[in-house]
């Protein structure tokens, strides 16, 4: 077969972006039936609507029981060194098997793949109810890993495939928004259920079963919403490189500055309470920037407001020193900063949104989860080294050089990303 016959198709297999999308709806509708704009557009709105409540009901049951299952095993007298190396290798878990959820999702279509991620984590989480051996529980870690890829990357694949051009950054500024209220909200729900029983885990396993529902309903059996080709994860790094570094530092970011936070408040004098209020006005800002830094993206280029976000963390995280000695500025600099650490993930989505459609969706999210999987794992870490060797200000200097070094990185990366796509554009063309 012809290399022009691959493309058209991988074309015909991608969705179609927005620039070629009127022509390919011209074609499909007959000439006796005119197009519906108000009936597609409901439509589409619909499919947006039930996709992000799919994502944020993912996010939600997998942050609910993550730290359901660390207290239990707190709760069991399991050391915090053995409970970090479960979470470790939940994080490694999704590293690896999220690349390849693009291949389940090829043999098995939408629905079959998300009712087989809901049924592994369902089905491991109430398994930790017969296990208490360190081993073991990581073990079990690994296996609620692979069905935490296969969920996230069929979800977001989801919200991605509905954007287009007009209401890129909205959408995605919106699922964002979902997605960091659906984490915030997750532990909370602890405090009703408990950590000790069989119940908490009972929840927990129905709420992954809940994600499922709006999707089954909406999605008939067999129809195709986001067609995957098996492209190699490599075609969508070479195509947009920054997506897939910003997603790698975001989860640094996200896992070693923010979820770090409260730790460096205790140690500039705060007690747990008011450490606690400075984590979530973080929290809060992660909610309310994701909507206008979305539309800032897809008005302009994503890479500007990367830099920005970039930039504006870096400020802030000069000012918290001094912040931390008045609570109301503390809690200002935390609101900002949570925003535009957060905003990583939006505009890094956004990206992928933009440029992959040709290379799969699925591929190229299935990348992103893995690179931002990745620095899950490594942010604790660093984030954790420096403030061992520096003090409470280690914080403050490792997060501040990993942010100029990707400041660095973007600006370097743009012109090597355009030419990139240039290249792709040309072959596709030909």
């Amino acid at each position: 077969m012809s290399s022009a016959n691959h493309k058209r198709i991988e074309i015909a297999a991608s969705p179609p972006c927005a620039e070629f999308r009127p022509r390919f709806d011209a074609k499909a509708k007959s000439p006796s039936q005119p197009p519906s704009r108000n009936g597609d557009r409901g439509g589409r709105l619909a499919s947006i609507v039930v996709f992000i409540l799919t994502a944020v009901l993912v996010a939600f049951a997998t942050n609910l029981s993550m730290h359901l299952v660390n207290l239990r095993m707190q709760s069991l007298g399991i050391s915090e060194f053995h409970i970090g190396i479960s979470v470790a290798t939940q994080a490694l878990g999704i590293v690896l098997v999220a690349p390849f959820a693009k291949h389940v999702i090829a043999a098995l279509g939408i629905r079959r793949t998300f009712m087989l991620g809901a049924l592994i984590s369902s089905s491991t989480l109430i398994a930790f109810n017969f296990v208490a051996l360190p081993v073991a529980l990581a073990a079990l870690r690994l296996v609620f890993a692979t069905g935490l890829a296969l969920l996230f990357v069929v979800s977001e694949s989801l919200v991605i495939t509905r954007t287009s051009a007009d209401n890129r950054g909205k959408v995605i500024g919106w699922y964002a928004t979902g997605l960091a209220v659906g984490t915030t909200a997750g532990p909370a729900f602890i405090t009703l259920t408990g950590v000790a029983g069989t119940e908490p885990l009972l929840w927990s396993a129905a709420f992954f079963w809940l994600a499922a529902a709006p999707l089954l309903l909406y999605v008939k059996p067999g129809q195709v919403l986001a067609p995957v080709i098996r492209n190699s994860s490599f075609a969508a790094i070479k195509l947009v490189p920054i997506a897939f570094v910003t997603a790698f530092v975001f989860g640094i970011v996200d896992n070693g500055g923010l979820s770090m936070l409260s730790v460096y408040s205790t140690l500039n004098g705060y007690d747990y309470g008011n450490a606690a209020i400075l984590a979530s006005a973080a929290m809060m800002g992660g909610i309310a920037l994701q909507i206008p830094l979305g539309l800032a993206a897809n008005k302009s280029q994503p890479r500007i407001v990367l830099l920005l976000c970039g930039v504006g963390s870096i400020l802030l995280l000069a000012l918290l020193p001094k912040a931390m000695h008045t609570q109301s500025e503390a809690l200002s600099v935390s609101f900002l900063l949570g925003g535009l650490l957060e905003g990583f993930y939006t505009v890094g989505l956004i990206c992928i949104a933009r440029q992959c459609r040709t290379i799969g969706i699925s591929s190229a999210n299935g990348c992103f989860i893995s690179f931002c999987g990745f620095g899950e794992f490594v942010g604790p870490l660093t984030t954790g080294t420096g403030i061992q060797f520096l003090g409470s200000e280690g914080f403050v200097v490792v997060l501040t050089a990993l942010l100029a070094c990707y400041i660095v990185m973007v600006v370097s990366l743009g012109e090597a990303g355009e030419a990139a796509r240039a290249r792709n554009a040309t072959a596709v063309a030909a």
